[in-house]
């Protein structure tokens, strides 16, 4: 897998007519859709897949996006969305900032998510049973019995800075969830053990690197 270390210089580019043989023949073997070519998005993409071992920052993409005349109000929105289409990307691989598509080609999980992926029952009921939820527990609640709660229940910090506004409802959650803010929360250890979570193994080495790392910074 090729990782790009050096931005692209988008004043030497030059793009040609259609997309790469190679990249066409990944698409079709694999079923895939990639945009049309003289779309705004199917012109990044191009300007990614031929220089594979380059990446793209907002300043490359605001350059190339005034090059090519291209009009748009977000020249990055261009370049950072192609993995939901099937193609594995830099977003993929959670490199913020730095946008390239991933050579060799390989799929990106979305297009395996979206095959056959569907609904079953009745959509609109449980959407309705959704917003009900979140008008009766947060919306409706008077403000008067929001209560003060602490957004790590774990620690002995009682600042400002450990403080969160929370519905009753939220009292279920208090002793087994760090708050990030009112809605977001992430499970304590001894709750995370409890729970079903569906990671992938890419996932849990992901997170045993992650929390290795962060171990090691506080040491």
């Amino acid at each position: 897998m090729n990782i790009p270390i050096n931005p692209v210089c988008v004043e030497l580019l030059v793009l040609p007519e259609s997309y790469p043989y190679e990249f066409m023949s990944f698409c079709n073997s694999n079923n895939l859709r990639p945009p049309k070519i003289t779309s705004k998005n199917g012109q990044a993409l191009l300007a990614m897949l031929v220089t594979p071992f380059f990446y793209w920052t907002r300043k490359e993409t605001d350059t190339f996006v005034k090059k090519f005349n291209i009009e748009t109000s977000d020249s990055i929105q261009l370049f950072n969305k192609h993995s939901q289409w099937g193609i594995l990307t830099s977003s993929d691989l959670h490199l913020k900032g730095k946008n390239f598509i991933v050579y060799p080609y390989a799929l990106s999980n979305k297009k395996a998510m979206r095959t056959k992926f569907t609904f079953h029952g009745n959509k609109d009921e449980a959407v309705q049973e959704i917003k009900n939820e979140i008008l009766n527990n947060y919306i409706n609640v008077n403000t008067e019995l929001w209560q003060l709660g602490h957004k790590n229940p774990g620690s002995t910090d009682n600042s400002q800075s450990n403080l969160v506004l929370q519905p009753p409802i939220q009292g279920r959650y208090r002793d087994d969830y760090v708050f990030i803010d009112t809605l977001t929360k992430f499970p304590l250890p001894h709750k995370l053990k409890t729970l079903d979570l569906g990671l992938t193994k890419e996932q849990v080495l992901e997170y045993a690197h992650f929390f290795s790392n962060l171990s090691k910074q506080m040491a």
